[in-house]
């Protein structure tokens, strides 16, 4: 935890880009400092988890200094895809609104000028229920960019759209489409709406933003193409 009073103890020194720097304590008395490639205060904690089984574990300090430093995340959670033009291009398996929220928070917290969360609505119904925490957690970032909901299982019996999300997010850009190939879901019209929001990104993102691909759809695919194309 944070209370110094734990056995195990972390406090943050500094932040840089997905880097985050922090001191160990054990039982109150400090021991070194580590660095992890993973952001967010979250992650924090996890590191020193890790660390305090590796020690009862009988790994060396070195050695789990190793070990963090050759870590740089999973597939999907925070994955950086690039970075070109000065512009980070992060991807993230968030779709629920509390993982959202948790990851928006974590870039937020970052040195970056301006953050983007670029987020893929997973299913109609959940769209639908959760909507309110959608526009909560997405709030959080400077830009949101909402692409049309993929519908996956389901079909759109309740008249569900990306707009009726993004007209409620301040700051939130999104491209009204025909509902019925929308509907539909055809590949023509997922690329062509995958293309509007990386052509509007291209045009505005400046040096230093952070851009992030939320959803556990096939978002991940307009991140590597907008990667290719800045």
């Amino acid at each position: 935890g944070w209370d110094k009073k734990n056995d195990y103890s972390a406090v943050i020194k500094s932040k840089k880009g997905l880097q985050t720097r922090f001191e160990i304590y054990h039982k109150g008395e400090f021991v070194r400092e580590f660095t992890i490639h993973v952001p967010g205060d979250h992650n924090v904690m996890n590191a020193l988890a890790a660390i305090a089984a590796a020690r009862y574990s009988g790994v060396s300090w070195e050695g789990i200094e190793k070990g963090l430093d050759t870590f740089f995340g999973a597939i999907r959670r925070f994955e950086k895809i690039a970075e070109v033009k000065g512009v980070t291009i992060v991807d993230d398996y968030a779709h629920h609104p509390k993982e959202i929220e948790c990851t928006l928070k974590a870039a937020k917290g970052l040195d970056f000028n301006r953050v983007w969360a670029v987020f893929q609505p997973f299913t109609y119904s959940r769209t639908k229920i959760l909507m309110d925490d959608f526009v909560k957690a997405l709030s959080i970032a400077d830009i949101a960019v909402v692409t049309d909901i993929m519908g996956s299982r389901e079909k759109n019996t309740d008249g569900v759209y990306a707009e009726q999300l993004a007209e409620k997010i301040p700051n939130a850009v999104w491209f009204k489409t025909d509902h019925e190939l929308v509907d539909k879901q055809t590949a023509q019209q997922k690329e062509y709406n995958f293309s509007q929001c990386i052509d509007y990104i291209k045009k505005n993102c400046k040096e230093g933003d952070l851009v992030i691909t939320l959803g556990c759809g096939d978002v991940y695919k307009l991140a590597k193409r907008l990667a290719k194309e800045l």
